[in-house]
């Protein structure tokens, strides 16, 4: 037997419960755009709202002219559900759930033949949406890791603090000196086992970046970012500091963990914001440019620059070398003084 022939009831059935779809779709972001306070976020909300009231537009009044009443349109719970929830959570928190549900508006629609429109367009807007979410998961993780950096330094660097002030004993690099000559320096060696030696053969400076207590309490300052090393020979005189801390440096340059990057997607970056953030000033493009990880002895782990990688880059890696040049931003030469002109003597 020949298969039936779809009966037009049929086909309005599915087109009204399109028509509520795209409603639904278009009163979801139109809200999204509403609760959204980053302006590039909240354009692409409304562009999305257009797109989903024109299509709720067309399928409203092909079914007009096949004379089929349309019922009074109300956000299904739902969206007043996701809606619900980004104000609480934010819009990023519900982009996966919205681009799945996309995906399953587009599948229906592939299934209609008798859709208006192709297939394509929906699926498009699926794809896009779906590459928009995965790209703001990104930028919210990014953004929990400097959260959670600021947190982590500030409870362990804070810790550490409230236990060289109640103990009277200075659990930094210049306490292990204090405490030889005094014979009491169980703490300050402890620490400076793990923190100047055994930690750095795997992790690099992490202690810095991580549970340093003066890092901690300079992270809390409004203070500028520094304008770079000094220019000339001058950034050299670092390797002098306290004399033994040249260990943590010596011990730190074959460190198991350091950052890596992809070198074609770095070097297509112009931004540079990854230096632009280093609090130690690296110029983290030569190195990953050049094929190679963060090398540079003055990294402490931070991660602000995987946070602000533009192409997100930027990552943790396991490996071996023995470290290489530090290839660091130095401060911009100062114009020599002018001699001040001699005013003309009288006459």
């Amino acid at each position: 037997m020949m298969p039936l022939p779809p009966r037009r009831d049929d086909a309005h059935a599915r087109h009204r419960q399109h028509w509520r779809q795209e409603l639904d779709s278009a009163a979801l972001f139109a809200g999204l755009a509403a609760i959204e306070r980053n302006a590039r976020r909240g354009r692409s909300y409304r562009r999305l709202a257009e797109v989903e009231t024109r299509h709720a537009e067309r399928f409203a009044a092909e079914l007009a002219r096949a004379g089929v009443d349309l019922p009074p349109f109300r956000p299904s719970a739902r969206t007043r559900w996701l809606l619900a929830l980004a104000r609480r959570f934010g819009t990023a928190a519900v982009l996966p759930r919205i681009a799945r549900l996309e995906q399953g508006d587009a599948r229906s629609y592939r299934l209609d033949e008798e859709a208006w429109f192709p297939a394509e367009e929906e699926q498009a807007n699926a794809v896009w949406l779906a590459e928009f979410a995965g790209h703001e998961a990104s930028e919210a993780a990014k953004r929990l890791l400097l959260r959670f950096r600021r947190a982590v330094i500030a409870l362990v660097g804070g810790t550490l603090f409230l236990v060289s002030l109640l103990l009277m004993r200075n659990a930094q690099l210049e306490g292990l000196w204090f405490g030889l000559l005094t014979g009491v320096a169980v703490g300050p060696v402890v620490h400076y086992a793990l923190g100047k030696l055994i930690v750095p053969l795997g992790l690099g400076r992490v202690w810095c970046g991580w549970a340093c207590w003066t890092a901690a309490l300079l992270d809390q300052l409004p203070y500028r970012k520094s304008a770079g090393w000094l220019p000339g020979p001058a950034h050299r005189w670092r390797l002098a500091h306290l004399g033994a801390s040249l260990l943590l440096r010596v011990t730190s340059r074959p460190a198991l963990v350091k950052v890596a990057g992809d070198a074609a997607a770095c070097q297509a970056c112009a931004s540079r914001a990854c230096t632009s953030q280093c609090p130690m000033d690296i110029r983290i493009p030569d190195y990953i440019g050049a094929g190679t990880r963060l090398l540079s002895t003055e990294c402490i782990a931070c991660q602000q620059c995987v946070a602000v990688c533009p192409p997100n880059t930027l990552g943790l890696s396991v490996g071996f070398d023995l470290g290489g040049l530090d290839l660091l931003e130095e401060r911009p030469a100062r114009p020599p003084r002018r001699a001040p002109t001699p005013s003309p003597g009288p006459g």
